[in-house]
């Protein structure tokens, strides 16, 4: 076969191929002949090189959770219920606000209600991970994670004793105010919880 070595061209004979030559015998020959090209994709021995996680600022070690079922982390499981019900509840209240329909005040409030309840859930687990590890609580991003989703869920509360379903006058401007409110609030929370699994490999089972 032909090389190129510096701009010039030269031939190596590659070995003979018998009719009789086992297929571990015929690799056996071409890695004599070539060297073992799989080789190169180990990592030597001894090399303290930064690994493509270190190069990326990633944690090596995961960190599993406390809370989990068969090493499935249960809160990541639970969180978008909330997220998904105080996002309903701004939603509700923006159509109230421009309809006027009694409909959207009585559905915020029941969204409202549910978002507390599960956001309750979901605080409950990710609170068993968050005093259960500490690796978790050594990291500034998970107590602001903490605090604001505690913040949103008493964001909620409030807007739950607002009564829109009996009162729906007060959602423009409070009931409003309240909900989008919660929906920054966890805008900045569910970007801080992804960065605790994804960057620092919070809740990720070890393999």
């Amino acid at each position: 076969m032909d090389e190129v070595d510096g701009g010039l061209a030269r031939t190596t004979a590659a070995p003979a191929i018998d009719a009789d030559t086992t297929f571990e015998e015929q690799a056996r020959r071409e890695t004599e002949a070539y060297g073992d090209t799989e080789r190169l994709w180990e990592r030597p021995a001894g090399d303290r090189g930064a690994s493509a996680l270190e190069l990326q600022g990633l944690e090596v070690e995961a960190v599993p959770s406390v809370a989990a079922i068969e090493g499935h982390p249960l809160h990541p499981a639970i969180v978008p219920l909330p997220i998904g019900a105080f996002i309903g509840a701004f939603v509700a209240d923006a159509a109230y606000a421009r309809t006027g329909d009694r409909f959207w005040a009585r559905g915020a409030h029941v969204l409202s209600v549910a978002g507390v309840a599960t956001g309750l859930l979901a605080g409950a687990l990710g609170a068993t991970d968050f005093v259960g590890r500490d690796r978790i609580r050594s990291r500034g991003s998970a107590w602001i994670h903490a605090g604001g989703n505690l913040g949103a869920v008493g964001l909620g509360i409030a807007s739950i004793r607002l009564a829109r379903d009996r009162n729906p006058r007060v959602v423009v401007p409070t009931g409003l105010s309240v909900s989008t409110t919660s929906v920054a609030i966890l805008a900045v929370t569910g970007w801080l919880g992804g960065e605790l699994a994804f960057r620092h490999r919070i809740g990720v089972t070890r393999a």
